[in-house]
């Protein structure tokens, strides 16, 4: 059982060399693709039987055979050998073993082209789920504490530079709202590649397998693909996924970048729990934040991926070339970091612990009520250029005082400019100010409370998609209990 299958070589007058040998065959990780080609099979198996090259009899065996095999690989029974080229020559081999010549009319009406788009559609179908379900873990963890930070006031940044109070809620639900685009944006995926490449052969279609809209239901896709070189030439829903990875990378890195600012003894904002941080190998004192600097710097790789793997598409004449195996590199990668990165980002978020009482002393620091100044003078109806500059003046009187607005007195305000009335100094109150700011999607509490119930039902919906088997493994299930 573990001599290896070719499926080619008839017109070759010597074999492979080593060195191509080497070069061709898939790494380990690819065969992780397995369940796929053979889901892709059963359904193939289907559509020989239609075309009457397989009778009921054949059809009932090889099913069985299929579903056998695919215990034994996943209990790992049966391994792939040295000289197994990729995972069609894995289980090709295996199916043969069993079969013998029955096995090999399997492979008749399909060639690797169509079955390894399919495998990847299949896969990424399944994985885009299991990644929604690690982003949704970070979004809960994100509610979580914004719910807790409702009323915690601190500095709101732009520039990097101090620039008006918000509550800190906000700022989290800010991380939430990108994330929850990229879980949008893997369900839009989805939708858009709900098409099955099988049946389009090498690149013509088959004059055997002449039905994949039929093998398509089978799978649980909604359809076939409408034309059959672009099945097998297209790899863009590859490119992407690789695109929706890299953005939540780099939205996970935004905020991961501050978690290492806020955590620093500079800032003191936020203490990182000890099961989500390390130590130093010299310095006993040191508190590292690692998940999110691993974050960050992972990320990289995740854009690289979505650029290396566009470079590698871009010079590519139609149809199939075998450029496009490097596919499965990129794709593998970006998953396998992201499956490892988000359970502990996630951790991570839920355990933070923030320091209200110095957010609240700094909300104000750095003049971040100035514009307060300026709204109240526009409802004194001052237009808001002049509001502007009388602002300004305020802010340089104080500047040359060396004291922040706190400090201003309403005998200030006269000597810097007669419309500044006593009542302004009620206005530059931290909670004042924070809350006036009420319009829809502000950082007013209020409104924050409001956002975080409406940001909670589109979670628990998203929740639901990720959470549900895709429609290829139920239909196919349904199909191995009538046929098989």
């Amino acid at each position: 059982m573990t001599e290896p299958t070719k499926l080619w070589g008839g017109r070759f007058k010597a074999g492979p060399s080593e060195a191509l040998l080497t070069l061709s065959r898939a790494p380990q990780s690819y065969f992780r693709l397995y369940a796929e080609d053979l889901a892709g099979s059963r359904a193939h198996a289907s559509e020989l039987r239609r075309a009457g090259v397989l009778d009921d009899a054949e059809f009932s065996a090889i099913r069985q055979a299929l579903d056998a095999i695919e215990r034994d690989v996943a209990n790992k029974r049966e391994v792939p050998v040295d000289g197994d080229e990729d995972v069609h020559t894995f289980l090709e081999r295996l199916l043969i073993a069993r079969l013998g010549t029955l096995g090999g009319k399997l492979r008749a009406g399909r060639s690797r082209n169509d079955q390894t788009s399919n495998n990847t559609r299949l896969y990424l179908r399944r994985t885009v789920r299991k990644l929604m379900a690690g982003v949704i873990s970070v979004e809960e963890a994100l509610v979580d504490q914004a719910c807790r930070h409702v009323d915690t006031v601190m500095p709101g940044f732009t520039h990097l530079q101090p620039a008006q109070p918000i509550i800190l809620g906000h700022h989290l639900m800010a991380h939430a709202q990108a994330l929850l685009r990229d879980i949008e944006r893997f369900r839009d995926w989805d939708r858009r590649f709900d098409r099955s490449p099988l049946g389009a052969a090498a690149l013509a279609g088959s004059a055997i397998a002449r039905r994949p809209d039929l093998s398509a239901i089978e799978l649980g896709y909604a359809g076939a693909c409408e034309n059959s070189i672009d099945a097998v030439a297209s790899r863009d829903h590859v490119a992407e996924f690789l695109f929706i990875c890299g953005m939540v990378a780099v939205n996970l890195s935004r905020l991961a970048e501050e978690i290492c600012i806020w955590s620093s003894k500079q800032f003191s904002w936020v203490t990182l729990h000890d099961s989500y941080s390390t130590g130093s190998s010299i310095m006993p004192q040191k508190k590292n934040p690692d998940i999110a600097e691993l974050t960050r710097g992972m990320s990289g790789s995740l854009i690289g991926n979505i650029a290396g793997f566009l470079a590698t598409m871009k010079g590519m004449p139609l149809a199939y070339n075998r450029d496009l195996a490097e596919d499965k590199r990129a794709m593998f990668e970006s998953i396998d970091i992201l499956d490892t990165v988000l359970p502990a980002f996630a951790g991570m978020v839920a355990t933070l612990d923030f320091d209200i009482v110095r957010l609240r002393e700094e909300a104000p620091r750095g003049f971040t009520l100035a514009t307060e100044v300026a709204d109240w003078l526009v409802g004194q109806n001052i237009p808001f250029a002049e509001a502007h500059e009388i602002t300004g003046s305020v802010v340089q009187y104080c500047e040359d005082r060396g004291h922040d607005l706190a400090g201003l007195t309403a005998i200030d305000l006269a000597a810097i400019d007669a419309r500044l009335k006593p009542e302004m100094l009620t206005a530059i109150e931290l909670d004042r100010a924070v809350a006036s700011r009420t319009g829809y999607g502000a950082t007013a509490p209020v409104r924050v409370r409001e956002q975080i119930e409406r940001f909670r039902a589109a979670l628990a919906d998203s929740h639901a998609f990720a959470m549900a088997a895709p429609a290829s493994a139920k239909i196919s299930r349904q199909t191995n209990e009538v046929k098989g």
